[in-house]
């Protein structure tokens, strides 16, 4: 503390350069000192020598293939591992093309021509509005859209055959109910 002290009565050295020094031999001193420890006192020359290989192996591959020999080498060994993909890409849209099924839709919904229409309205415009719009920028295949419509139809009879089921049950229900 007294040397501390005295720096800063002498005013050659301000407090905080004077701590800043003394913290820095402090942590970098017991570094050292627990680095020996751990690692024993030839640690210091096996740790330089592992640096002096890695920055040495460094500029012998640097030195022996060059830029343009490595850029050969990378490309010769990128296409020795990975198989060309467009053959099998294509391959399989071809196939998928081939094999376009014929979709048959059953419009009727609730039996009536005058709710289905609507509905089917309704149906066409909520894909247009909804769907179309972001499913064309990846695909220009209609069965999705075809899937989607009959998923909709399908869940509009049920609930169509549900909500005939419950009104014939609940009109039995009143005519017992008035015996």
């Amino acid at each position: 503390m007294l040397p501390l002290l005295w720096h800063a009565a002498e005013g050659s050295m301000p407090w905080t350069l004077c701590i800043a020094s003394l913290s820095i031999w402090g942590w970098g001193g017991l570094g050292g000192v627990l680095f020996l420890v751990t690692f024993g006192p030839f640690a210091i020359f096996y740790f330089a020598f592992y640096i002096l290989c890695f920055v040495g192996g460094g500029f012998a591959v640097t030195l022996l293939f060059g830029k343009i020999h490595s850029e050969k080498y990378l490309e010769k060994c990128e296409h020795a591992f990975l198989p060309p993909t467009s053959t099998g890409i294509t391959k399989c849209l071809e196939e998928m093309k081939k094999e376009a099924r014929i979709i048959k839709i059953d419009r009727r919904v609730t039996g009536s021509s005058i709710i289905d229409e609507p509905l089917q309205q309704v149906i066409q415009f909520v894909l247009r509005d909804y769907i179309q719009y972001w499913y064309y920028t990846l695909s220009d295949d209609e069965s999705f859209l075809l899937e989607i419509r009959q998923t909709v139809q399908n869940a509009l009879v049920q609930f169509s055959t549900r909500k005939a089921h419950l009104h014939i049950n609940h009109a039995d229900y009143k005519i017992n109910m008035k015996f």
